[in-house]
């Protein structure tokens, strides 16, 4: 028999000793069941700061890069906004009239191409209100389809010139010249007489 042989029959193992055997061996199992979670841990936590890192590396570049100017024109929708009558024509590409001879004195202007077919004219003071449109054709660019109880024709530089409106007052003005379509609105009805001369003024 070997020394290891009588060690062996010698040792004793009493029942503390083996639970904290089977202690021991449980907790070396369970060790390497830990280790991928804490990798996991330092693995998002090691996400997070790159995260931060790149933010805090590209915030002073989106703070101090400039903003840019605000542009004259406005486009949105086929519209485009421009600041002068010379402006709008280029824009559409013929030379725009415009009203000249309101029943109102305007102290807002403003000019706006459609699709670069057709000039609007916007004019106001306070509550007056007029809209000059004019566009190649002969088709009503007026875009008012609304049913007006009264309408008038009239002759104005040669054009025949409808109105609607109520009665003798009237809102709206179509008339085309062989080349080109007109419309006028007006927030204000007004009689023949006036048409004729705000007709006459659009130049």
């Amino acid at each position: 028999m070997t020394k290891y042989d009588e060690v062996m029959e010698k040792l004793e193992v009493t029942p503390e000793m083996h639970a904290r055997i089977l202690q021991n061996v449980e907790t070396q199992m369970a060790e390497p069941c830990k280790k991928p979670n804490r990798l996991r841990r330092f693995a998002a936590l090691a996400a997070c700061l790159a995260v931060l890192l790149v933010g805090a590396m590209a915030l002073p570049k989106f703070i101090s890069s400039p903003v840019p100017e605000e542009s004259e024109t406005m486009i949105a929708n086929g519209m485009v906004e421009v600041i002068s009558k010379e402006e709008l024509s280029e824009a559409v590409g013929f030379p725009v009239k415009s009203a000249q001879s309101l029943p109102f004195f305007p102290q807002s202007i403003y000019y706006t191409s459609y699709w670069g077919e057709m000039a609007q004219i916007d004019y106001a003071n306070g509550g007056s209100m007029a809209c000059f449109r004019q566009s190649l054709g002969e088709e009503d660019n007026s875009g008012d389809w609304s049913e007006y109880p009264a309408q008038k024709s009239l002759t104005v530089n040669g054009c025949a010139v409808t109105l609607k409106g109520e009665a003798d007052s009237y809102t709206l003005a179509i008339w085309q010249d062989g080349t080109y379509s007109y419309s006028l609105s007006l927030s204000a009805g007004q009689p023949a007489s006036v048409w004729e001369s705000i007709v006459e003024g659009v130049a």
